[in-house]
């Protein structure tokens, strides 16, 4: 009987697949957000926007506001919640990290603005645009 491996093969690959599977299951939906709600407590106000990306890391989608006075509010969403198992993100599943002119002013859960209709209490956006440097999704 010939083998397709060689019984030292087949050892490598069963010692291979467990890693490879549980790097698969640290980056499903759940562990993205379990990771996000855990490094928001992580945050500070006043901290960069640089600083906010390295304990953060990819924010799932972000938006680029001018606003009236002339500065710039960035909203770093990021991946927090699970409403309802559709597969698909809406905004109240998201919570973002609010930055001016690139340090951070606070984060919130979006539930109670939505409701309102409204930004944030004092904010007017001016000109609003999407992140060039961001795509939706992970």
């Amino acid at each position: 009987m010939k083998y397709l491996h060689s019984p030292i093969q087949w050892a490598v690959h069963l010692l291979i697949l467990p890693l490879i599977l549980s790097a698969i299951s640290c980056t499903s939906p759940g562990k993205i957000r379990e990771r996000n709600r855990n490094n928001l407590s992580r945050l500070t106000l006043d901290m960069s926007r640089q600083q906010v990306l390295t304990v953060m890391k990819r924010p799932y989608r972000s938006e680029t506001l001018s606003l009236s006075n002339g500065k710039r509010l960035e909203l770093l969403y990021y991946h927090t919640d699970l409403k309802t198992p559709d597969g698909a993100v809406t905004d109240d599943e998201l919570t973002p990290v609010v930055l001016i002119e690139d340090k951070v002013i606070g984060w919130m859960d979006l539930g109670p603005a939505l409701q309102r209709g409204g930004w944030f209490p004092g904010i007017t956006p001016g000109r609003r645009e999407r992140d060039p440097g961001y795509s939706s999704g992970y």
